[in-house]
């Protein structure tokens, strides 16, 4: 076995291989699926395996899995699916494309959750190029209620075998807007996406180094940098948002515009927040009204920023906090500000370094509590729709024109 798996495997948390099925010397793609009370799987393999052929073999795991807390109907749900899903791998796994469903029944409730069997798929493809030596070998995050597009396989293999520097890679995706669900779930979804795209933008826009996306069914890495991060987290909500926080700031990252893939715009509550979790709230107004940050908030942030040069050079931080939005000053203590800024210049030479060491400090998270922070105390919430058209200087407020605006934008790069 290769040092980057042996490392893995001694000194992180993996969980320990689980299927015996031998390995296609060819596989070059994994992609890792968790299933929990998921009527829709199926249309997702189908999906999957309608996609252009892929100069490698490719796997797919499925981790069927619930709780010892789970409801007996859900457990009978689960049970029967991993059921079906044996079935339907009969007929149609190949060896040019595998599936391989895990059923992990009664998980403890502190720990189940979509990190949990997240982790569980992802760690048994880490096992499975491990086999074969493969630490290249790419690991793509999928969810159990997602579509894609027939050229997704091909442009992943695509991607890597072009970018041989990046270490792992956003998908880019769009919720479906229309079809067999109510008008109003598809205007909900869409002002959700909307968010979404108008929070990256927001970053984007004050500098922030890592303006991407972190949606759990729309990324890919090498197993390599996997392995290198320790692995995915067993949190029970959010998994998607912490990992990919540390690639972010420590992978060279890429982008993949050249396919789709298209998350459920169902409701859901499996988790606290996320997509499903939105829906679910928004669904319970007359009209779906999704409240985001203001343009203002972002702008405190882009002042701050714009401070990185001065708080490396000047040793007076107490004049250049004094400069700073009253919010920032109560969101950070004088004393913890100090004390940061003078750690990162006692750990960094160069005005890069600072630069780099100062956004793991004040990183994606930090953002995200802010701005929650701010919005209690100082600025007040606007529909998503009136703040994605103040930062683009758009005179409609049609929702649906926005994210279109804010697709195009974001899918050329």
């Amino acid at each position: 076995m290769l040092p980057v798996f042996e490392t893995y495997f001694t000194r992180f948390e993996a969980f320990p291989q689980r299927l015996s099925e031998p390995v296609n010397k060819n596989v070059g793609i994994i992609v890792a699926i968790p299933c929990y009370n998921e009527p829709d799987i199926l249309k997702t393999l189908q999906s999957l395996l309608a996609c252009e052929k892929t100069d490698c073999a490719v796997e797919i795991i499925v981790a069927v899995n619930y709780s010892e807390m789970a409801s007996q109907s859900a457990k009978d749900f689960n049970a029967l699916t991993y059921k079906e899903l044996c079935s339907f791998t009969k007929t149609h796994s190949s060896e040019k494309c595998k599936i391989l469903p895990i059923f992990t029944p009664d998980i403890l409730a502190k720990q189940a959750g979509v990190g949990y069997a997240r982790k569980i798929a992802m760690d048994e493809a880490t096992h499975r190029f491990a086999s074969i030596d493969n630490p290249d070998g790419i690991i793509v995050a999928c969810d159990s209620d997602s579509l894609v597009a027939h050229n997704y396989l091909r442009e992943i293999e695509q991607f890597y075998a072009t970018h041989p520097t990046c270490t792992a890679a956003n998908i880019y995706f769009e919720h479906p807007l229309e079809g067999e669900l109510p008008s109003t779930q598809y205007e909900a979804i869409a002002q959700y996406e909307l968010h979404l795209r108008y929070y990256v933008e927001q970053l984007k826009r004050i500098g922030f180094p890592y303006a991407y996306h972190t949606v759990g069914s729309s990324f890919s890495l090498r197993t390599k940098t996997y392995c290198r991060q320790g692995g995915m987290n067993k949190r029970q909500a959010g998994e998607d948002f912490y990992f990919l926080q540390k690639l972010f700031q420590t992978e060279r990252i890429g982008e993949i515009n050249t396919t789709t893939i298209f998350p459920s715009s169902r409701i859901s509550d499996r988790v606290p927040f996320g997509t499903g979790f939105a829906m679910g709230k928004l669904m319970t107004m007359e009209q779906p009204l999704y409240l985001s940050y203001t343009n203002e908030s972002f702008s405190v942030l882009q002042a701050f920023f714009s401070l990185i040069p001065k708080l490396r050079k000047n040793d007076d931080v107490k004049t250049l906090y004094a400069s700073l939005h009253q919010s920032l000053q109560d969101f950070i203590p004088f004393e913890e500000f100090e004390k940061k800024i003078n750690e990162i210049k006692m750990n960094t030479a160069t005005e890069v370094q600072f630069h780099k060491r100062f956004f793991n400090w004040f990183n994606g998270f930090q953002i995200f509590k802010y701005l929650n922070f701010c919005h209690t105390s100082t600025f007040e919430k606007k529909p998503v729709t009136i703040v994605a058209a103040e930062l683009l200087a758009i005179a409609s407020t049609d929702t649906f024109s926005l994210l279109k605006e804010y697709r195009y934008r974001q899918k050329k790069g």
